[in-house]
């Protein structure tokens, strides 16, 4: 082989696995940061299992990060609730665990919880008054024994901008029917399908889209 046609293709073949290497590179670092732009993180509070049940199928669809948090108090039947209503109904607040979570890997957070006395459960109101929610999309998630009304949403948006996040979203199931006149609890079936059901508008909150 002549040695100049030999130099030739060993150079192309250098400056072609250079380039390759480089593209590569640029692709790897533009998924990273997109990753790492776009990524959810669902924080949840459940005292009685329907907003966690509901919170694992927003996890597995929308592949988020999902945290719990907590009451280091006792929520139990009986004296633990009526302690716990008590101090939601006075704005008194509980301890977490945990008590503070990193958010800086996320675009925005999913916050899920029950409504206690037309407020946040006891912890996750607890949890987000004590944290700061700036430059985070937020969207709010809660299950509720009846249809929150507009002016309580009101609330809890503010509630949320209070500690500098942006309420990107609001959505609700409700974990009650009124059957007779009465309530009625509804099976963790019908709550997941509810929720299933909010899944593409909750998908458009997280994008931006109108």
């Amino acid at each position: 082989m002549c040695p100049g046609l030999f130099f030739c293709i060993r150079f192309f073949f250098i400056g072609f696995n250079l380039l390759s290497f480089a593209l590569l590179s640029d692709i790897a670092r533009a998924y990273a940061e997109e990753r790492n732009d776009g990524k959810t993180l669902i924080l949840y509070y459940s005292r009685s299992g329907n907003t966690r049940a509901a919170s694992e199928v927003l996890q597995r669809e929308l592949r988020a990060d999902m945290v719990e948090i907590k009451d280091c108090g006792n929520r139990g039947p009986g004296f633990g609730i009526v302690m716990g209503m008590l101090k939601t109904i006075l704005n008194l607040n509980t301890d977490t665990d945990p008590a503070t979570v990193d958010l800086a890997p996320y675009k925005t957070v999913i916050v899920a919880a029950p409504i206690w006395a037309a407020k946040f459960g006891l912890a996750m109101r607890s949890f987000v008054e004590r944290n700061r929610f700036d430059g985070k999309r937020v969207i709010i998630f809660i299950t509720a024994d009846v249809f929150i009304e507009e002016k309580y949403q009101k609330k809890h948006r503010e509630l949320i901008e209070a500690s500098g996040g942006t309420v990107a979203g609001y959505f609700q199931v409700q974990a009650t029917d009124l059957v007779d006149g009465k309530k009625k609890p509804r099976s963790r079936e019908t709550i997941i399908a509810e929720t299933i059901k909010l899944i593409p508008h909750i998908k458009q909150a997280i994008a931006g889209a109108p």
